[in-house]
């Protein structure tokens, strides 16, 4: 009889791991398709993918720092330097400010005109994804997710690599 429940407790916990490693395969799948997702978004706009995300960021709130841009699109800041100098170069962005610490980025009417309506068009297109959920669901899916950030955070921030 021990020697069963031993085995039943043995059989459990292997499949725990196949579940923990299945559902960590399927988060990993779902990061990789969205972001392949907006890879293409970009690539059909005829912009690189950091281009895409700030001029993302850009028509959702105009005149932001480099730095702010950086965190929207989880790009450096070199990333972020070299593609809103490509940006303004070609008459899609442009810089306010006096000196390189109080800048902020702006659409120029050209940037606007060129991308605003496909932008718009990529925040609908978020918006019918989402609206398939109930708000139950979309509470419970925030939720999930930000536990798993949460727990992941924490347990990436202990080990030491060396």
């Amino acid at each position: 009889m021990n020697a069963d429940k031993i085995a039943s407790n043995e059989n459990t916990a292997l499949d725990e791991k196949s579940q923990i490693a299945e559902t960590i395969r399927a988060i990993d799948d779902f990061y990789r398709q969205a972001d392949e997702l907006y890879r293409q978004t970009a690539w059909r706009m005829g912009l690189p993918d950091c281009a895409f995300d700030i001029v993302y960021a850009l028509v959702n709130e105009d005149g932001l720092t480099q730095k702010q841009l950086c965190e929207l699109g989880f790009s450096s800041k070199q990333t972020v330097h070299s593609s809103i100098k490509r940006m303004v170069d070609k008459g899609v962005v442009e810089l306010r400010g006096d000196t390189p610490r109080t800048q902020r980025v702006y659409l120029t009417g050209y940037g606007r005109k060129q991308y605003e309506a496909h932008i718009k068009a990529v925040l609908a297109a978020e918006h019918e994804a989402v609206a398939i959920f109930t708000d139950e669901e979309q509470r419970q899916l925030t939720s999930a997710m930000k536990r798993y950030i949460n727990a992941l955070n924490e347990n990436l921030s202990a080990p030491t690599f060396h």
